[in-house]
């Protein structure tokens, strides 16, 4: 006989599998997914990590400095010429090193943008290295030469470095970096752009430095500065996000590039051209009094530590160009500062312009502007000199 309605009622249902483990089902579909995603993201990593890409991200928001680089961070750099390094435990382009001096050790601190830095060239190749290493050689002592080159960096922000990172070192000489136009890095600015994020040193009635970093305060509340702070595990780690980051912000490029070009007037008025040289030098002229007393407070710091200071002014010349930069009101600010302070002033860019005339072919300067090796060279040849008789003067003969 059929079953009834009430007889189907009444009998007993057989108990469902057990859906979290059926195969087939949902939620072991979903396990499976996450597995091979998480298989496949750790493959990628490896395989970027391999080819060396992703890991051109260096620096990260902080808000006493305004930026600083990632500890420990690998970083492969390719805009100019190629470089490839892991920064060390306190975020310098140098190996491992110790927080205390090694007995009989001579340790020079080193002070100054992206040309100090030297992400361009393999770090064997920069010219603190080369120095650190003839210097080694020629005088028979070991001379360790600290690079805290951080890229776009003031003074100000080389100052509050030596302060909060270089200082316990304990080094015996600083030497602060110049290239043309340093100047331009004194005032505050409202920037969205991480590696333009500064604090700044005023002067106050009474003639003390004020430290100010209303702008980095700024930038870490805006959008920007939330989105850098929110990713900075993944910036600093992944090399996925790496990747997909510097695509995005091509393609951000692009589209500003073709909106530009699309509903700019073609009569929009007129281009944008560089200062005047006179333009440049009435700045120079207005603001040096601020730049005059962060090196004087620089300097009366590392008299107070114990260490020598001096300045080293290398030769400059803008992106895409081929002839040297020049101020020569800069220039004569900053050895007018030097003589007050009685300190030496190495002047490279004077010395390259009588080594190699005013113009370049891409052979000692990069597209980007940037040292190549065979300037590296020069360079730390020149410094190495000029060193041996002002660092170790009882070895003047050893070094010849």
């Amino acid at each position: 006989m059929p079953t009834t309605i009430l007889e189907k009622a009444a009998s007993p249902k057989a108990s469902p599998p057990n859906q979290a483990v059926r195969p087939g089902s949902p939620w072991m579909a979903a396990a499976q997914a996450l597995v091979y995603l998480l298989v496949c993201i750790v493959l990628l990593e490896g395989f970027f990590y391999l080819a060396q890409v992703g890991d051109s991200e260096h620096i990260k928001p902080d808000i006493l400095v305004g930026y600083k680089p990632f500890e420990g961070k690998r970083i492969t750099q390719r805009a100019e010429g190629f470089g490839c390094f892991r920064l060390n435990s306190f975020g310098m382009q140098n190996d491992e090193i110790t927080v205390e001096k090694p007995a009989g050790v001579y340790r020079i601190a080193v002070f100054g943008d992206s040309y100090v830095e030297a992400l361009q060239v393999p770090r064997a190749a920069n010219y603190l290295n080369l120095a650190g290493q003839t210097l080694s050689e020629r005088l028979g002592k070991k001379v360790e030469v600290l690079n805290f080159g951080v890229s776009n960096y003031s003074v100000a922000q080389d100052y509050l470095r030596y302060q909060t990172v270089a200082r316990q070192f304990k080094p015996d000489l600083v030497i602060q970096v110049f290239r043309v136009e340093e100047i331009g890095k004194l005032l505050p600015m409202e920037t969205q752009a991480l590696l333009f994020v500064r604090p700044v040193f005023f002067v106050g009635e009474k003639g003390q430095l004020v430290y100010d970093n209303t702008c980095v305060k700024q930038f870490f509340k805006s959008k920007e500065g939330k989105r850098m702070l929110a990713t900075q595990w993944l910036r600093a780690k992944s090399r996925i996000w790496g990747v997909a980051s510097g695509m995005i912000q091509q393609a951000s490029a692009f589209q500003s590039k073709a909106a530009q070009t699309l509903f700019t007037p073609k009569k929009a008025g007129p281009k944008f051209t560089l200062p005047s040289d006179n333009t440049r030098a009435n700045y120079a002229k207005c603001y040096w009094y601020m730049m005059d007393k962060q090196l004087a407070a620089f300097k009366d710091q590392c008299t107070a530590d114990g260490t020598k200071f001096m300045f080293l002014r290398t030769p400059m010349i803008r992106p895409g160009m081929h002839t040297l930069t020049d101020n020569e009101t800069e220039t004569a600010l900053l050895q007018k500062t030097a003589a007050k302070l009685k300190v030496p002033v190495l002047n490279l860019d004077q010395a390259y312009r009588n080594y190699a005339g005013t113009a370049d072919d891409g052979t000692n300067f990069s597209d980007g502007g940037h040292f190549t090796k065979k300037l590296h060279r020069w360079v730390a040849d020149s410094l190495s000199n000029f060193l041996a008789d002002f660092a170790f003067p009882n070895n003047r003969q050893a070094s010849k």
